[in-house]
């Protein structure tokens, strides 16, 4: 993810906390908190599994790898802290952690399903790393169910970006994107980095229940043509674009990134971005 994002991104967070106001303005309320929404099965019906991770109190090390791209800094402080609860993967942001550079204050603990030296817009280099695809897909299925947090200076993510064989396979579709000072909003969207036919779009999706405290499924289907957000298996948004190229997976949870508010130095650790599990289909 982009550590300070542009202009157009404060215009959606700006948007974002204009319509909670507007809302409030008008008396209008929110909904009781709603249950969380259930697992979907396993199997889904036209669709066929081609990997996933339940998270049941491990992680399938064939599938996932702990540092978030590793070439940009030390070794050590790329490294995911993470655990288990209740049959779910819990990302931590810990007090201990060392901040990802050692000139800027963002910590950031995060999965990632692919490696290569200069991953994901090349703008940062500390060391060469091996290239390693565990797991990349080009059009499908692909869901979690998870839970963000509701903190200032925080946000999650499940996304993909582009494996970059070539210099122009490194677009990123964001499917969920969750800054936590907006218990009720997300976004979705893409940045086309230097893929000369993707495009610049961004969405900020209104939801009615509460992303930090409550366990909900978003999803991505991809096709030659469109890329689809669902979100409890619900069409909310669809793209009219297609990267033509395998992507790879991200879960993440990030402090400090530069746009999503300050960080309150008294807001207890750890903080968590909970998922219960990471399911890929194609057709």
């Amino acid at each position: 993810m982009k550590n300070a994002r542009s202009g157009l991104r404060t215009l959606i967070t700006l948007a974002a906390a204009w319509s909670l106001v507007a809302a409030a303005t008008v008396g209008t309320t929110h909904a009781a908190e709603a249950a969380d929404q259930p697992p979907n099965p396993l199997q889904k019906p036209g669709w066929i599994l081609d990997r996933n991770d339940e998270f049941n109190g491990s992680l399938d090390r064939n599938l996932w790898i702990t540092n978030y791209l590793e070439s940009r800094t030390p070794e050590w402080r790329s490294r995911a802290r993470y655990g288990f609860r209740n049959n779910a993967l819990v990302l931590r942001i810990d007090n201990n952690q060392p901040t990802y550079y050692s000139n800027n204050p963002m910590k950031v603990s995060s999965l990632q399903t692919g490696q290569r030296t200069g991953l994901h817009k090349n703008n940062a280099y500390d060391h060469s790393i091996p290239t390693v695809m565990k797991y990349t897909a080009k059009y499908g299925y692909f869901e979690i169910r998870a839970k963000s947090s509701a903190r200032s200076g925080l946000h999650t993510a499940f996304w993909v970006i582009g494996k970059q064989d070539t210099p122009s396979q490194s677009a990123e579709v964001d499917i969920l994107e969750h800054a936590g000072r907006f218990p009720r909003n997300f976004n979705f969207g893409m940045f086309k980095w230097g893929d000369p036919n993707a495009q610049e779009i961004h969405h900020n999706i209104a939801v009615d229940f509460n992303i930090s405290s409550e366990m909900h499924i978003y999803a991505l289907e991809w096709t030659p043509t469109q890329m689809k957000l669902y979100v409890d298996n619900v069409l909310k948004k669809t793209m009219n674009v297609s990267p033509t190229y395998p992507m790879l997976f991200l879960l993440g949870i990030y402090e400090n990134a530069g746009w999503t508010g300050p960080v309150d130095p008294s807001d207890p650790r750890p903080k968590e971005f909970v998922i219960d599990y990471f399911r890929s289909y194609r057709k």
